[in-house]
Protein backbone atom coordinates (compact mmCIF):
# COMPACT_ATOMS: atom_id res chain seq x y z
CA UNK A 1 0.00 0.00 0.00
CA UNK A 2 1.35 3.45 -0.93
CA UNK A 3 2.01 6.25 1.50
CA UNK A 4 -0.82 8.33 0.01
CA UNK A 5 -3.22 5.44 0.57
CA UNK A 6 -2.12 5.01 4.20
CA UNK A 7 -2.51 8.72 4.85
CA UNK A 8 -5.89 8.88 3.16
CA UNK A 9 -7.13 5.89 5.18
CA UNK A 10 -6.26 7.78 8.39
CA UNK A 11 -7.94 10.97 7.20
CA UNK A 12 -4.66 12.72 6.38
CA UNK A 13 -3.98 14.54 3.14
CA UNK A 14 -0.53 15.47 1.96
CA UNK A 15 1.15 16.82 -1.17
CA UNK A 16 3.90 15.11 -3.13
CA UNK A 17 6.43 17.59 -1.80
CA UNK A 18 5.61 16.49 1.75
CA UNK A 19 6.51 12.89 0.90
CA UNK A 20 10.06 13.72 -0.20
CA UNK A 21 12.86 13.77 2.39
CA UNK A 22 14.30 17.25 2.82
CA UNK A 23 17.81 15.90 3.60
CA UNK A 24 18.53 13.12 1.09
CA UNK A 25 15.68 13.97 -1.35
CA UNK A 26 14.53 10.35 -1.19
CA UNK A 27 10.93 9.33 -1.78
CA UNK A 28 11.16 6.37 0.65
CA UNK A 29 9.10 8.15 3.28
CA UNK A 30 7.21 6.11 5.89
CA UNK A 31 4.33 7.31 8.07
CA UNK A 32 4.83 6.38 11.74
CA UNK A 33 1.39 5.55 13.17
CA UNK A 34 2.46 5.77 16.82
CA UNK A 35 4.11 9.18 16.71
CA UNK A 36 2.06 10.56 13.77
CA UNK A 37 5.26 11.59 11.96
CA UNK A 38 6.78 11.13 8.52
CA UNK A 39 10.13 9.31 8.67
CA UNK A 40 12.60 8.77 5.85
CA UNK A 41 13.50 5.07 5.61
CA UNK A 42 16.75 5.87 3.77
CA UNK A 43 18.46 8.32 6.13
CA UNK A 44 16.15 8.21 9.17
CA UNK A 45 15.31 11.90 9.07
CA UNK A 46 12.05 12.84 10.81
CA UNK A 47 9.83 15.52 9.34
CA UNK A 48 9.34 18.57 11.54
CA UNK A 49 5.59 18.75 10.88
CA UNK A 50 3.19 16.34 12.55
CA UNK A 51 -0.05 15.12 11.00
CA UNK A 52 -3.12 14.54 13.14
CA UNK A 53 -6.47 12.96 12.52
CA UNK A 54 -9.04 14.95 14.47
CA UNK A 55 -11.70 12.26 14.15
CA UNK A 56 -9.79 9.17 15.31
CA UNK A 57 -6.78 10.47 17.21
CA UNK A 58 -6.94 11.53 20.83
CA UNK A 59 -3.80 13.67 20.48
CA UNK A 60 -4.23 17.42 20.85
CA UNK A 61 -3.93 19.20 17.52
CA UNK A 62 -3.80 22.75 18.85
CA UNK A 63 -2.90 24.40 22.11
CA UNK A 64 -6.52 25.45 22.66
CA UNK A 65 -7.65 21.81 22.78
CA UNK A 66 -5.83 21.33 26.08
CA UNK A 67 -8.74 23.19 27.65
CA UNK A 68 -11.27 20.73 26.24
CA UNK A 69 -12.87 19.15 29.33
CA UNK A 70 -14.15 16.19 27.35
CA UNK A 71 -10.57 14.90 27.04
CA UNK A 72 -9.66 15.29 30.70
CA UNK A 73 -10.69 13.61 33.93
CA UNK A 74 -13.23 14.72 36.50
CA UNK A 75 -13.36 18.46 37.35
CA UNK A 76 -11.87 19.84 40.53
CA UNK A 77 -14.23 19.80 43.49
CA UNK A 78 -13.82 20.91 47.09
CA UNK A 79 -16.43 18.32 48.11
CA UNK A 80 -13.87 15.54 47.52
CA UNK A 81 -11.04 15.20 50.00
CA UNK A 82 -8.34 15.02 47.27
CA UNK A 83 -10.15 17.70 45.16
CA UNK A 84 -10.26 15.32 42.20
CA UNK A 85 -6.51 15.58 41.61
CA UNK A 86 -5.26 12.34 43.16
CA UNK A 87 -3.43 9.58 41.31
CA UNK A 88 -4.89 6.13 41.88
CA UNK A 89 -3.18 2.83 41.10
CA UNK A 90 -5.71 0.33 39.80
CA UNK A 91 -6.35 -3.04 41.43
CA UNK A 92 -5.77 -5.01 38.23
CA UNK A 93 -2.38 -6.73 37.96
CA UNK A 94 -2.05 -6.25 34.20
CA UNK A 95 0.04 -3.97 32.04
CA UNK A 96 -1.15 -1.56 29.34
CA UNK A 97 -1.54 -4.39 26.83
CA UNK A 98 -3.65 -6.48 29.19
CA UNK A 99 -0.87 -8.98 29.84
CA UNK A 100 -0.52 -10.36 33.37
CA UNK A 101 2.42 -9.05 35.38
CA UNK A 102 5.26 -11.19 36.59
CA UNK A 103 5.13 -12.27 40.28
CA UNK A 104 7.99 -9.94 41.21
CA UNK A 105 6.24 -7.04 39.49
CA UNK A 106 2.97 -7.84 41.28
CA UNK A 107 4.67 -7.54 44.65
CA UNK A 108 6.25 -4.24 43.63
CA UNK A 109 2.95 -2.81 42.36
CA UNK A 110 1.17 -3.88 45.53
CA UNK A 111 3.73 -2.05 47.67
CA UNK A 112 3.34 1.04 45.47
CA UNK A 113 -0.43 0.80 45.81
CA UNK A 114 -0.17 0.56 49.60
CA UNK A 115 2.14 3.55 49.93
CA UNK A 116 -0.01 5.52 47.51
CA UNK A 117 -3.02 5.05 49.78
CA UNK A 118 -1.00 5.90 52.87
CA UNK A 119 0.47 9.04 51.35
CA UNK A 120 -2.98 10.47 50.60
CA UNK A 121 -4.14 10.15 54.22
CA UNK A 122 -0.89 10.78 56.04
CA UNK A 123 -2.20 13.25 58.66
CA UNK A 124 -5.23 13.66 60.89
CA UNK A 125 -6.71 16.55 58.88
CA UNK A 126 -6.74 14.49 55.66
CA UNK A 127 -8.35 11.54 57.41
CA UNK A 128 -10.97 13.78 58.97
CA UNK A 129 -11.71 15.44 55.63
CA UNK A 130 -12.19 12.10 53.91
CA UNK A 131 -14.72 11.04 56.54
CA UNK A 132 -16.50 14.38 56.84
CA UNK A 133 -16.87 15.07 53.12
CA UNK A 134 -18.48 11.67 52.60
CA UNK A 135 -21.09 12.65 55.21
CA UNK A 136 -21.48 16.05 53.57
CA UNK A 137 -22.23 14.63 50.11
CA UNK A 138 -24.60 12.09 51.60
CA UNK A 139 -26.54 14.70 53.57
CA UNK A 140 -26.58 17.05 50.58
CA UNK A 141 -28.22 14.38 48.43
CA UNK A 142 -30.87 13.74 51.06
CA UNK A 143 -31.64 17.47 51.32
CA UNK A 144 -31.64 17.88 47.49
CA UNK A 145 -28.99 20.60 47.66
CA UNK A 146 -27.29 21.89 44.54
CA UNK A 147 -23.62 21.40 43.79
CA UNK A 148 -22.93 25.08 44.50
CA UNK A 149 -24.26 24.70 48.06
CA UNK A 150 -22.15 21.56 48.58
CA UNK A 151 -19.03 23.34 47.33
CA UNK A 152 -19.69 26.24 49.71
CA UNK A 153 -20.23 23.85 52.63
CA UNK A 154 -17.05 21.94 51.79
CA UNK A 155 -15.09 25.21 51.67
CA UNK A 156 -16.41 26.22 55.10
CA UNK A 157 -15.59 22.80 56.58
CA UNK A 158 -12.07 22.87 55.12
CA UNK A 159 -11.44 26.24 56.79
CA UNK A 160 -12.73 24.83 60.07
CA UNK A 161 -10.55 21.72 59.73
CA UNK A 162 -7.44 23.80 59.00
CA UNK A 163 -8.09 25.81 62.18
CA UNK A 164 -8.43 22.45 64.02
CA UNK A 165 -12.01 23.10 65.11
CA UNK A 166 -12.87 19.46 64.47
CA UNK A 167 -10.44 18.23 67.11
CA UNK A 168 -12.37 16.86 70.08
CA UNK A 169 -15.76 17.74 68.54
CA UNK A 170 -18.49 15.85 66.74
CA UNK A 171 -17.78 15.46 63.03
CA UNK A 172 -21.49 15.13 62.25
CA UNK A 173 -22.27 18.29 64.18
CA UNK A 174 -19.58 20.27 62.36
CA UNK A 175 -20.75 18.93 58.97
CA UNK A 176 -24.33 19.90 59.77
CA UNK A 177 -23.22 23.37 60.85
CA UNK A 178 -21.23 23.83 57.62
CA UNK A 179 -24.28 22.75 55.58
CA UNK A 180 -26.53 25.20 57.43
CA UNK A 181 -24.00 28.01 56.99
CA UNK A 182 -23.78 27.26 53.26
CA UNK A 183 -27.57 27.30 52.99
CA UNK A 184 -27.64 30.69 54.70
CA UNK A 185 -24.93 32.06 52.41
CA UNK A 186 -26.66 30.89 49.22
CA UNK A 187 -30.17 31.87 50.46
CA UNK A 188 -31.34 28.26 50.32
CA UNK A 189 -34.46 27.95 52.52
CA UNK A 190 -33.40 25.11 54.84
CA UNK A 191 -34.01 25.24 58.58
CA UNK A 192 -31.97 23.88 61.46
CA UNK A 193 -34.64 21.20 61.97
CA UNK A 194 -34.19 19.96 58.38
CA UNK A 195 -30.44 19.54 58.74
CA UNK A 196 -30.72 18.12 62.27
CA UNK A 197 -33.17 15.49 61.04
CA UNK A 198 -30.83 14.38 58.25
CA UNK A 199 -27.76 14.35 60.52
CA UNK A 200 -29.69 12.50 63.25
CA UNK A 201 -28.70 15.14 65.81
CA UNK A 202 -30.54 17.64 67.93
CA UNK A 203 -31.10 21.20 66.74
CA UNK A 204 -29.25 22.43 69.81
CA UNK A 205 -26.12 20.48 68.84
CA UNK A 206 -26.17 21.84 65.27
CA UNK A 207 -26.71 25.40 66.54
CA UNK A 208 -23.81 25.20 69.00
CA UNK A 209 -21.41 24.09 66.21
CA UNK A 210 -22.88 26.75 63.92
CA UNK A 211 -22.16 29.50 66.45
CA UNK A 212 -18.63 28.13 66.84
CA UNK A 213 -18.05 28.36 63.07
CA UNK A 214 -19.41 31.92 62.93
CA UNK A 215 -17.19 33.02 65.80
CA UNK A 216 -13.95 31.33 64.76
CA UNK A 217 -14.17 31.90 60.99
CA UNK A 218 -15.69 35.41 61.21
CA UNK A 219 -18.49 34.60 58.76
CA UNK A 220 -21.14 37.18 57.92
CA UNK A 221 -24.44 35.43 57.25
CA UNK A 222 -27.26 37.11 55.30
CA UNK A 223 -30.71 37.07 56.88
CA UNK A 224 -33.39 34.95 55.21
CA UNK A 225 -36.39 37.02 54.17
CA UNK A 226 -40.01 36.27 54.90
CA UNK A 227 -41.08 35.40 51.33
CA UNK A 228 -38.55 32.55 51.36
CA UNK A 229 -40.27 31.08 54.42
CA UNK A 230 -43.68 31.56 52.80
CA UNK A 231 -42.59 29.50 49.80
CA UNK A 232 -40.90 26.88 51.97
CA UNK A 233 -43.84 26.35 54.32
CA UNK A 234 -46.34 26.33 51.44
CA UNK A 235 -44.38 23.64 49.61
CA UNK A 236 -44.20 21.47 52.73
CA UNK A 237 -47.93 21.78 53.29
CA UNK A 238 -48.61 20.91 49.62
CA UNK A 239 -50.71 24.03 49.13
CA UNK A 240 -52.00 25.11 45.77
CA UNK A 241 -50.26 27.70 43.66
CA UNK A 242 -53.17 30.09 44.14
CA UNK A 243 -52.79 30.01 47.94
CA UNK A 244 -49.03 30.44 47.67
CA UNK A 245 -49.35 33.53 45.46
CA UNK A 246 -52.00 34.97 47.75
CA UNK A 247 -49.65 34.48 50.71
CA UNK A 248 -46.84 36.30 48.91
CA UNK A 249 -49.22 39.15 48.07
CA UNK A 250 -50.28 39.49 51.71
CA UNK A 251 -46.68 39.39 52.89
CA UNK A 252 -45.74 42.21 50.50
CA UNK A 253 -48.48 44.32 52.14
CA UNK A 254 -47.10 43.38 55.55
CA UNK A 255 -43.66 44.64 54.53
CA UNK A 256 -45.10 47.86 53.06
CA UNK A 257 -46.87 48.62 56.35
CA UNK A 258 -43.64 47.82 58.28
CA UNK A 259 -45.38 45.22 60.43
CA UNK A 260 -42.54 42.72 59.94
CA UNK A 261 -39.95 44.82 61.79
CA UNK A 262 -38.71 42.97 64.87
CA UNK A 263 -40.98 39.98 64.28
CA UNK A 264 -40.08 36.33 63.81
CA UNK A 265 -40.20 35.76 60.00
CA UNK A 266 -41.40 32.17 60.45
CA UNK A 267 -44.32 33.31 62.61
CA UNK A 268 -45.25 36.01 60.10
CA UNK A 269 -45.00 33.56 57.22
CA UNK A 270 -47.23 31.06 59.05
CA UNK A 271 -49.82 33.74 59.80
CA UNK A 272 -49.79 34.92 56.20
CA UNK A 273 -50.26 31.38 54.90
CA UNK A 274 -53.15 30.78 57.32
CA UNK A 275 -54.90 33.97 56.19
CA UNK A 276 -54.25 33.15 52.53
CA UNK A 277 -55.75 29.67 52.95
CA UNK A 278 -58.91 31.20 54.41
CA UNK A 279 -59.13 33.68 51.52
CA UNK A 280 -58.69 30.91 48.93
CA UNK A 281 -61.14 28.56 50.72
CA UNK A 282 -58.47 25.94 51.38
CA UNK A 283 -58.92 24.13 54.69
CA UNK A 284 -55.81 24.33 56.86
CA UNK A 285 -55.46 23.92 60.62
CA UNK A 286 -53.28 26.15 62.77
CA UNK A 287 -51.56 23.17 64.34
CA UNK A 288 -50.32 21.96 60.95
CA UNK A 289 -48.76 25.34 60.19
CA UNK A 290 -47.15 25.55 63.65
CA UNK A 291 -45.58 22.11 63.30
CA UNK A 292 -44.08 22.91 59.91
CA UNK A 293 -42.97 26.47 60.78
CA UNK A 294 -41.67 25.41 64.23
CA UNK A 295 -43.65 28.09 66.09
CA UNK A 296 -46.29 28.10 68.80
CA UNK A 297 -50.00 28.59 68.23
CA UNK A 298 -49.93 31.68 70.48
CA UNK A 299 -47.39 33.38 68.18
CA UNK A 300 -49.45 32.43 65.13
CA UNK A 301 -52.65 33.94 66.57
CA UNK A 302 -50.89 37.15 67.64
CA UNK A 303 -49.39 37.68 64.18
CA UNK A 304 -52.76 36.99 62.53
CA UNK A 305 -54.44 39.55 64.79
CA UNK A 306 -51.78 42.19 64.00
CA UNK A 307 -52.08 41.62 60.26
CA UNK A 308 -55.89 41.82 60.29
CA UNK A 309 -55.89 45.02 62.35
CA UNK A 310 -53.36 46.86 60.14
CA UNK A 311 -54.07 45.85 56.56
CA UNK A 312 -57.10 45.00 54.47
CA UNK A 313 -56.77 41.52 53.00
Amino acid sequence: MSIDKKLSDRGITANKEDLRCTECKSELVIFDVVSNELVCSACGCVASDKYYNNEHSSTYATQSEFRDRSRTGMPESLAIHHKGLSTLIGVGDTDARGKALEPAQKVKIQRLRTWNNRSQLNDSISRNLEKALKFLNNFGDKLYLSQAVLESAAYIYRKAAIKKLAKGRSTLGLVGAALYAACRETATPKTIADIAGVCNLSSKDIMSHYKLILRELSLQMPVLHGPDYVTLISNRLNLSEKTKREGLRIYSKVQQNRISIGKNPRALAGAVIYLASQTCNEFLRQVEICQVADISTVSLRKRCKEIKSNIII
